[in-house]
C-alpha cells in the first residue's frame, strides 16, 4: 500500500514509533492477565475488570499522553485495520470527532483487543510506505 507523502507526514508528525510500542507492550500485559484467566478456566470478576492493574497502566499512559499523539495512535489504528486505504480524511474526520482526553481514551480502549495487532500494522504500513520512497 502506498500512502502519499501527505498522508505519511501526518502520521510523522503526530507520534513516534517509541510511543507506539510503549503503549503495545501495555496492550500485551493486559493480554497476558486475559489469558492468563482463560487457561486457569475462570472469568475475571467485576473487581477483577474495574481494578486491573495492567488495564489501569494502559489508561494512564494513555492519558499522559499529548493530545496529538493519542490523535496519532487512532489514526494509526486505523491505518493497521485497513480503514486508510483509499485516503487519510477518514482519520483526520475520526480524529476531529473525539476531541477531549475521555474521548480519545475510550475509543482507544474500546479496541484494546485487536488494539495492539491494529497499531502493529499500522507501523509496518507507514515503514513499508516510506521504502517505497
Amino acid at each position: 500500500m502506498n500512502l502519499s507523502p501527505e498522508a505519511q507526514q501526518f502520521f510523522r508528525d503526530m507520534i513516534a514509533s517509541t510511543q507506539v510500542k510503549e503503549v503495545i507492550s501495555l496492550l500485551e500485559e493486559l493480554s497476558e492477565t486475559r489469558k492468563a484467566r482463560y487457561v486457569e478456566g475462570r472469568a475475571p470478576t467485576v473487581d477483577e475488570l474495574l481494578n486491573d492493574p495492567e488495564r489501569s497502566r494502559l489508561t494512564d499512559s494513555l492519558y499522559s499522553l499529548d493530545t496529538n499523539v493519542r490523535a496519532g495512535l487512532v489514526a494509526l489504528m486505523l491505518l493497521g485495520r485497513g480503514d486508510f486505504d483509499h485516503a487519510y480524511e477518514r482519520a483526520i474526520e475520526t480524529c476531529s470527532k473525539l476531541v477531549s482526553a475521555d474521548d480519545q481514551v475510550m475509543y482507544l480502549m474500546g479496541k484494546t483487543f485487536r488494539l495492539a495487532d491494529y497499531l502493529r500494522k499500522g507501523l509496518e504500513r507507514l515503514e513499508s510506505s516510506s521504502d517505497e520512497k
